[in-house]
């Protein structure tokens, strides 16, 4: 097995509620005041909510703010 380490790592998808609110620069509870508005939308059927990661991006250049502006 080889022993370096991989020089083309796994892109992330997703982003848990706390890793969200990191990248976002806001808190937890407004992640989950975002997802209950269905401005940040997790994915379906998973216990621990995850976001997509490209929702979080878009989200934070403005593109998509669905009228929260």
């Amino acid at each position: 097995m080889d022993s370096q380490p991989n020089s083309n790592p796994i892109q992330r998808l997703t982003y848990s509620v706390e890793e969200s609110a990191i990248a976002l620069g806001v808190s937890k509870p407004t992640i989950y005041r975002l997802i209950e508005r269905e401005v940040l939308r997790p994915l379906p059927g998973i216990r621990h909510k995850r976001i997509p990661c490209d929702q979080v991006r878009k989200f934070a250049s403005g593109d998509d703010l669905h009228g929260l502006n």
